[in-house]
């Protein structure tokens, strides 16, 4: 089982900085948006066909341990990716048109409405650079992992 620990470090109005870790060693930077984030607890991660990036990308798709908070907050993202209407125009900072939690690279959670973890390396808050060097770093070892038959849990403390 590999274990991603989000551990939030900075609380802004607007923005949550933290870092992802993987057996206690740092990974890389991750932000959200502080009003459409995932409450504290732990979740398991699915790899799935995104249509929006066209490719696959780590989401979250279940809660393992019980929240009650989770169900308004979270929709399914596996039941509604293939229902998902692909925008014109799909940069790394473009939101997705659902509640779709995912782990995803990105430079700013300002209009992310999506509930959307972006990795990268802090700039300043809220604001992330080289995002796609942490996120491939990151999305290999979790396919890796989940390529072995190991569960991806990530905990959010």
């Amino acid at each position: 089982m590999m274990n991603i620990e989000l551990l939030r470090i900075r609380h802004r109005p607007d923005t949550i900085d933290g870092q992802i870790r993987i057996d206690g060693r740092r990974v890389c930077d991750c932000a959200e948006n502080a009003h459409h984030c995932l409450p504290e607890g732990t979740y398991q991660i699915a790899v799935i066909k995104c249509r929006q990036h066209a490719r696959k990308m780590p989401v979250v798709a279940k809660l393992t341990a019980h929240c009650s908070q989770l169900t308004a907050h979270l929709s399914q993202p596996i039941a509604h990716c293939s229902s998902c209407h692909r925008r014109p125009s799909v940069g790394i900072n473009t939101s997705m048109p659902r509640k779709c939690v995912q782990l995803c690279p990105g430079n700013g959670v300002y209009n992310r409405t999506d509930g959307a973890i972006i990795v990268g390396e802090y700039l300043v808050p809220g604001c992330l650079k080289h995002p796609k060097t942490a996120f491939d770093n990151l999305y290999d070892r979790i396919r890796k992992n989940l390529k072995r038959g190991n569960e991806v849990i990530l905990t959010i403390r």
